[in-house]
């Protein structure tokens, strides 16, 4: 599998946008209509997704109560929400088969889903996702139905992609993830410590601050 996106966190998606057109990058909406995220995309590898929501938050508490794999997966929705804006997850993303062969490693324990997505550009986007119920792990998906990358694409600040992506996780999982994912992009790491997105000019996202890196 590959290094698909990497979730941030927010409290007001029409603000973040903002912050992010201001900050030099193109993104968009997810969707025309009382959109709950928005994407920065790069024309290869990984891309950002500014998520606010996920589910009605009564009913969020509600299924995350329930004690079953599913409702044990969906804690992670509820530690979204309650932590801070920034970096908070990291998705992997492969090809059908390779998307199965996770499940089936992780015994199928968390929670599947299969949902469409129409974008701003009417494009029907299928694809499915596993969250499983160890919250120490990322969460899976498969690629699009259709790829929305942009072709040959640089963002107004100069950036073409994410050249980095560092994750950390404790030791066991740290192993079992590395195994799965060899791109070059994600570097998994000890924990604790916070997500790290380090693009390819040398700027980086540390939880929610972008900051420029210097040379020596």
């Amino acid at each position: 599998m590959r290094t698909g996106h990497v979730i941030y966190w927010v409290q007001d998606l029409d603000a973040a946008v903002r912050e992010f057109r201001q900050r030099g990058f193109a993104v968009e909406y997810g969707s025309a209509r009382k959109p709950r995220n928005a994407l920065v995309y790069f024309s290869e590898g990984p891309y950002l997704e500014l998520l606010v929501r996920t589910l009605p938050r009564p009913l969020l508490r509600l299924i995350s109560a329930v004690p079953t794999a599913s409702g044990r997966a969906i804690r992670r929705f509820v530690a979204w929400e309650d932590g801070p804006q920034g970096l908070c997850a990291v998705c992997l993303e492969g090809e059908d088969e390779e998307f199965d062969e996770v499940v089936e490693l992780l015994g199928a324990r968390g929670m599947r889903v299969a949902p469409t997505r129409v974008d701003t550009h009417g494009r029907h986007l299928h694809y499915r996702a596993f969250f499983p119920e160890d919250l120490g792990l990322p969460f899976f998906m498969t690629h699009f139905s259709e790829d929305p990358r942009p072709r040959d694409f640089t963002h107004p600040n100069g950036i073409r992609a994410i050249a980095r992506v560092e994750l950390p996780l404790e030791d066991g999982a740290r192993v079992r993830i590395a195994g799965l994912c060899d791109d070059g992009v994600l570097a998994v790491v000890r924990a604790p410590g916070d997500i790290r997105v380090i693009f390819d000019n040398g700027s980086e996202f540390s939880g929610d601050r972008l900051e420029r890196t210097l040379p020596d």
